[in-house]
């Protein structure tokens, strides 16, 4: 159990997300608030059926303006929405960030469904992704399946948090 006065150290946790589930996909995003670049990772359970998807956006938040903008943004998305938009939607857990201002804007969505999903690309690329864009408002690029990408190790160890990550999908 973390103290009050633990500090979370932000990439590390990202990177160990990558333990607990298998990445399906990614695509970055304009927030409309001001055009602000962000990326979105989709993610599935590595064990058993597909029964939930989890939705991290990393956000790009150069300076306090941006940030209070892009939180006041997030406060305000309505997850429930996803039931006028994704069959077989049950439920929504969101978990903005919720530390000290930072280059990187972090929300975590978890989206469950009531029916398993056994083609989890198919559902991704065309329910998840389509209701992600209009439950959240951002305005979405294009969809990169993880299957579809080779990834180069590049040195990184100079840059941004956002530009690894970027990097990282690319």
């Amino acid at each position: 159990m973390k103290k009050d006065d633990d500090i979370v150290d932000l990439e590390q946790e990202f990177y160990d997300s990558f333990e607990k589930e298998q990445m399906l996909a990614y695509f970055d995003f304009i927030v409309p608030r001001g055009a602000i670049p962000g990326l979105c990772k989709i993610s599935k359970p590595k064990k058993g059926r597909t029964t939930y998807f989890s939705a991290i956006f990393l956000i790009d938040t150069p300076d306090e303006s941006t940030f209070k903008s892009i939180a006041s943004y997030a406060r305000n998305i309505n997850w429930d929405n996803f039931k006028n938009y994704l069959p077989g939607f049950n439920s929504a857990m969101s978990m903005p960030y919720a530390g000290a201002k930072t280059e990187i804007y972090l929300i975590e969505a978890d989206i469950f469904i009531d029916i398993p999903i056994d083609m989890p690309k198919q559902f991704v690329m065309h329910k998840l992704y389509p209701s992600i864009e209009k439950v959240t408002g951002f305005k979405a690029g294009t969809l990169v399946f993880w299957d579809d990408v080779t990834i180069a190790k590049n040195d990184v160890t100079h840059q941004s948090f956002f530009q690894k990550i970027k990097d990282f999908f690319n």
